[in-house]
């Protein structure tokens, strides 16, 4: 892959995966949350349980990268600098940064005072005004569908002319099934991308995995 055509630095370059969903930890849901920090308490006082050190590892980051996907969906400022800080490194100075749209039409997805940040450093360009949701879906997380060709049925791209030619960084929050990222990075490339990463902040996964 030429460096021309990649979002991340060279020495990030395992994250240049086009066409793949790139995700940066896992993302537990609320129960499992509440279920696996009481198992780390456990373990902590002493508990034995089956778990090897790696997977207390794990359980431990993936509760602490929970914690900060959900604070930024709350509208917290705190994990947008701690993110932009662990992100802003590793990305190229000149790709343009979109966002997936919520499912409100009326509503700004969470994730796009972080990529609003990520655009202002360097010379990187704000494309998060691209995708934009005309009409309102039920969210997944709440039983409601999801499948690519529903995405772009209700999702339109605005402002073109931000990503025409360009590498683009393609942000959202979690991805459980991948389907609107997936459907957005294809619409991306139809209004002209010339390479277009989906980055997801989290992946829905259970505890053990």
């Amino acid at each position: 892959m030429e460096p021309q055509d990649t979002v991340f630095k060279p020495e990030f370059a395992r994250h240049n995966q086009p066409r793949r969903i790139v995700t940066f930890g896992a993302y537990y849901p609320v129960a499992q949350v509440m279920d696996t920090t009481g198992a780390l308490r456990y373990i902590r006082e002493g508990g034995q349980t089956g778990y090897s050190t790696q997977s207390v590892s794990r359980m431990e980051e993936g509760v602490r990268w929970t914690r900060w996907i959900n604070a930024l969906n709350q509208g917290r400022q705190w994990p947008v600098k701690r993110l932009f800080d662990r992100l802003d490194p590793m990305l190229e100075a000149d790709v343009a940064v979109a966002v997936v749209p919520s499912h409100d039409p009326f509503a700004a997805p969470p994730i796009r005072d972080l990529a609003r940040r990520l655009a202002g450093s360097g010379d990187r360009v704000d494309a998060t005004s691209c995708l934009v949701r005309h009409t309102k879906i039920k969210r997944i997380v709440y039983g409601g569908p999801s499948y690519r060709g529903l995405h772009r049925q209700t999702i339109s791209v605005e402002n073109a002319h931000l990503i025409e030619g360009r590498r683009v960084l393609l942000l959202d929050d979690i991805a459980k099934s991948g389907a609107s990222l997936r459907a957005c990075e294809e619409m991306l490339y139809e209004a002209g991308a010339r390479v277009v990463q989906s980055v997801a902040l989290g992946r829905v996964t259970a505890r053990d995995e």
